[in-house]
Order: structure tokens, then sequence, then C-alpha cells
């Protein structure tokens, strides 16, 4: 027996048993992953979506009970209203999609679930995208490729892909010690800053990191506005493309968690095996850029 071409069958045909079951049921599966592993670190809400995952385990019929998606988005809500000056807006998306999915559980009655995630699915994609979009074309520190910049030569979780990107690491080292200066009790600069140094290649990565962002943003929301099944088809494949490169140097996993749920809702419509197997794979793909990779990156 060939092994790892059994291997890879068994694979391939479990992806394709787990897109052939409901909609619902693969969204609730797929949104309770998302509140355990990325959802609010705020104890009563991951202690919430942890019992509601033993009871699932338990008994498979209170996946898409709409009491348990209740409980869980009145969690959320609760802790988004408490924290709402510190917490992000990828947490307010969150929270909004746990009460999409609430309602969605609860219309199943009327056989209205599968409309109602792929209407707000869309709405979803299209109001991401574009905003964001819009949001960063007002922004002159955004379009001047100021903010790349400063994330390439200060963020530590960009560190890996600008030593990928080829930046000279003694750039890096000199923009390190230059801070190391800057929070010096003993050191003293006009207005308490400085310039920090960087380099002509530096801006021009940035300014394609810049671009690119801009561009696919513009690109993955307008496709998904018509509601055309070609225009569609094009807007998956740009998202799947987003998905798959934007959250290896970017490690804002929760929120590539839901734009592959939210774009895995609305394939269905496309009967498309293809594209319902890559976001499933999507899922597996942001699983494993948690790994330390960029450890070993700058290791070497």
């Amino acid at each position: 027996m060939n092994f790892p071409r059994a291997a890879e069958a068994g694979f391939w045909s479990a992806f394709d048993q787990l897109r052939r079951r409901d909609a619902l049921s693969n969204v609730c599966a797929l949104t309770l992953c998302l509140c355990t592993f990325f959802g609010f670190k705020d104890a009563i809400f991951a202690i919430i979506a942890q019992v509601a995952l033993i009871a699932v385990l338990c008994n498979r019929e209170f996946l898409t009970r709409w009491e348990l998606w209740f409980a869980i988005a009145l969690s959320g809500t609760g802790v988004l209203v408490y924290d709402w000056s510190v917490s992000d807006n990828h947490k307010y998306l969150l929270v909004y999609w746990l009460w999409v999915v609430t309602i969605a559980a609860y219309a199943q009655r009327y056989d209205l679930a599968g409309k109602i995630l792929e209407s707000h699915a869309r709405f979803f994609l299209v109001f991401i995208f574009l905003m964001a979009a819009i949001q960063k074309m007002l922004s002159g520190t955004y379009m001047s490729g100021a903010m790349f910049e400063m994330k390439l030569l200060l963020d530590a979780r960009f560190a890996a892909f600008a030593h990928l990107a080829g930046i000279d690491a003694g750039t890096l080292a000199k923009v390190d010690l230059e801070l190391a200066t800057l929070r010096s009790p003993l050191a003293v600069f006009p207005d308490n800053a400085r310039l920090i140094s960087s380099t002509d290649y530096v801006r021009t990565v940035a300014q394609a990191i810049t671009w690119y962002d801009l561009l696919i943003q513009i690109a993955i929301g307008a496709l998904f506005l018509p509601a055309r099944k070609i225009t569609d088809k094009a807007a998956h494949i740009a998202l799947l493309f987003f998905i798959f490169t934007t959250y290896i140097p970017a490690p804002v996993f929760g929120f590539g968690w839901l734009l592959s749920i939210l774009g895995f809702a609305l394939a269905r419509k496309l009967e498309s095996p293809i594209i319902s197997n890559a976001y499933l794979a999507s899922f597996v793909a942001i699983l494993l850029y948690q790994l330390p990779w960029r450890e070993w990156v700058l290791a070497h």
C-alpha cells in the first residue's frame, strides 16, 4: 500500500465530508474554535467558551443551539463594554459575528440560517475591506508608507519578515540603539523625540507593502459587492491569497480566522469544492503560522 498517497486521499476526503455538512453546523464549529483559540482573554468569556466546547464534544446537538450562542455572545458583549477603551476593532467584529451566529441558530427552525449567514458574511467582507481601504487612503501616514516603515524598523513581530525581505540587520541594530538612547534617563532630546535611521531600501519595501495591502483590500471589497458568481469567484481567490499571505508576517490570527469563516460561509453559494476546501486549508495554515518560525528565521 502507498501510505503517503492513502494519507493524502484520507486528508482530502475528511475535508470533503466537512464541506458537505450544513452551513450552520460548519460555521458554528469554526466560530466556537475562534472563541476558544483566539477569543477574549477575559476569564468569564474564556470559561463560557470552554464549557460550550466541552458541551458540544459531549453532545453534538448543542453546537447549533441558540441558547449556547446567546450565552457566548452575551459574555463577549459584556467584556467588550467593560473594556471598550482598550479593545481593538477585531474584537468588535467578533462580537458582531457572535450575534449573527446566535440569530442564525434561532432562525434554523424557519429554514433561514443559511441566508442569514451568507448575507451577513457578504456585508461583513464588503464593509471591512472597503471601509479599511477608505480609512487608509485618508491617512497621510499610511499612504506615505511611514506606517509600514516604522513596523519594519520597530515592531518585533515584523523582524523576521524584515530579515526575509533583505533589510540589513545593521540598520535594525542601529535603530534599536537609537531607541535605547531615547529611553535613557540621561539622554536629552528636544521634545523628547529623535529621528530614527532608515534607508531607501526600507522605504521601498514599506511602499510595496502599503500598495499591496491597499489594492488587494479594495479588490476584495469591490468584487464581493455585486453579488455575481463571476465576481464572487475572483473575490474568493483574492481573499484566500490575502489570508494565506498576510498572516505570515502579521500575527493577528483571530482576525484571519474570522475572515476565513466569512469566506467559507459565502463560498457555499459557488458550489466549488476547490474554494471551500481552500478555506478549510486556510484554518490549518493559520494554526501552523503560530509555530515559532520567526525565531527560526532570525536564528539563521
